[in-house]
């Protein structure tokens, strides 16, 4: 088994990238990968009512998938992947692209779910680093009430995911809930049997 694929979801603003950042801070060997990085070279070229946008949105996680999780020389070290999937086909669909990655390289996948309330949600939205990240990240605190009104997150029923409540925890602790949740995987503490780590130290946390 080589070291895993991690992958991150929740609603735009709730602090995914912040946290994914806490976590490569705890192994420098991580490769992260920001959701905005596959999403924006699209949206330069598409606009997102385009009908080829979400086959070239496709293109850009295979292409991701193929460097970066099925490369023989990216195979030791874990990656995470930040993302915001509903709970519908579309959503489901493209899920399910990161878990059949990670078992075409043999690599644990390891689902994290960020979840915080309507109005820490909406804070972090307008925060002067988002604002300023020159990216295509969501800004409108209408559109992300409409979003959070009308969808639900999507969670894979069939793996041993990891829901954590960042409404009031900071980015490190939340990065230490999911390096520990990682390690009792590799454990075999969590249904998917041992995995020895003294053969895996990708799979351990670095401080």
């Amino acid at each position: 088994m080589h070291a895993p694929l991690i992958w991150i979801n929740g609603f735009p603003g709730s602090g995914k990238l912040t946290v994914a950042t806490a976590l490569q801070a705890l192994n420098r060997s991580m490769t992260l990968i920001d959701n905005h990085k596959l999403i924006d070279p699209v949206s330069l070229r598409l606009p997102r009512s385009h009908p080829k946008y979400q086959q070239e949105r496709k293109a850009e996680r295979q292409a991701a998938f193929r460097q970066h999780v099925l490369g023989s020389s990216s195979l030791s070290k874990p990656i995470v992947f930040t993302d915001f999937q509903s709970d519908n086909e579309l959503g489901r669909k493209v899920a399910l692209e990161y878990k059949l990655a990670a078992m075409q390289a043999s690599r644990p996948f390891v689902p994290i779910y960020l979840v915080c309330d309507e109005q820490e949600n909406l804070r972090r939205l307008s925060s002067q680093e988002r604002l300023a990240s020159g990216t295509t990240k969501l800004t409108s605190a209408d559109v992300l009430k409409g979003i959070r009104s009308r969808s639900t997150l999507f969670h894979f029923n069939e793996c041993a995911g990891l829901t954590i409540d960042i409404t009031s925890k900071s980015p490190v602790e939340a990065a230490k809930e999911i390096s520990n949740h990682v390690q009792a995987l590799a454990d075999g503490q969590s249904g998917l049997g041992a995995i020895n780590t003294s053969k895996h130290p990708q799979m351990q946390a670095t401080s």
